[in-house]
């Protein structure tokens, strides 16, 4: 075979240059092209979703909510009821105020009315399974199962004072607890006596209600200061401290 000169080999070098560029202009390039059905899309959500209806691969999208607290918001949404405001989020295991301030104005709590959002959201603790009594703030695994087996050595958590007596609870988190849960059995039984002028009473007899502790107490007292009395229901959730589930417990002791 006859040796190609170094001009020969030139030569034979461009012209398959060449055909090889006229067959990609014929074929079209695709190089390391993925087939569409391949390629991972971004699920497009609209914003705000509804925390009511919204899945948990919805959820994830948020930020500052992983997988683990997508599940515990759709947990919660399974076990206790519907979110009645953005500010049920708080409730959720692992939500502090600084994680839903970042997506605050991504979500919305719509489609529930007051009533049936306060029967959803209040807690029986004399019913409750342990999954349900950890939505409870401030109540983890061991609280919940030291709360069942009260229960079932002692029968009904009648009174704040029984509440007490369960390892883990003490003042402090009484208070949090009372508002998250339905009426106990002694607590309505004096439903039915005088109730509380909210406007006149003192430090200690706004210390006895449910839900208020010395510092919401405080608050009330400086809120009338400075506002005057107060004349509604509505009135009252405009202290710092005090949600509507609280208000809902407070109807049936408190007076204007």
């Amino acid at each position: 075979m006859k040796k190609l000169t170094a001009k020969e080999l030139q030569v034979t070098g461009s012209v398959l240059v060449l055909v090889l560029m006229g067959f990609v202009a014929l074929t079209g390039y695709r190089g390391t092209e993925i087939p569409e059905d391949r390629v991972d899309k971004k699920e497009s959500v609209d914003f705000p979703i509804d925390l009511n209806s919204c899945s948990e691969k919805e959820l994830e999208l948020l930020p500052g909510i992983g997988p683990a607290k997508a599940k515990a918001i759709i947990d919660y949404r399974t076990s206790v009821g519907s979110f009645g405001s953005v500010d049920d989020l708080l409730l959720v295991r692992g939500i502090g105020e600084k994680t839903l301030n970042a997506f605050r104005e991504m979500v919305s709590a719509s489609g529930v009315s007051a009533e049936s959002r306060h029967e959803a959201t209040l807690i029986d603790i004399n019913a409750a399974d342990a999954f349900t009594l950890q939505s409870i703030p401030g109540i983890g695994e061991a609280k919940a199962a030291a709360i069942i087996e009260f229960r079932e050595r002692n029968g009904l958590i009648n009174n704040e004072e029984d509440l007490l007596k369960i390892p883990g609870i003490g003042p402090s988190l009484l208070t949090e607890v009372l508002a998250h849960i339905l009426p106990l059995p002694e607590c309505e039984e004096q439903s039915g006596s005088k109730k509380v002028n909210i406007n006149v009473a003192d430090m200690e007899e706004l210390c006895r209600l449910p839900g208020i502790g010395p510092a919401i107490a405080q608050r009330i007292v400086d809120f009338r200061e400075s506002f005057g009395p107060f004349r509604s229901y509505d009135d009252l959730t405009k202290v710092s401290g005090i949600g509507e589930k609280t208000v809902v417990r407070l109807k049936e002791l408190v007076e204007f």
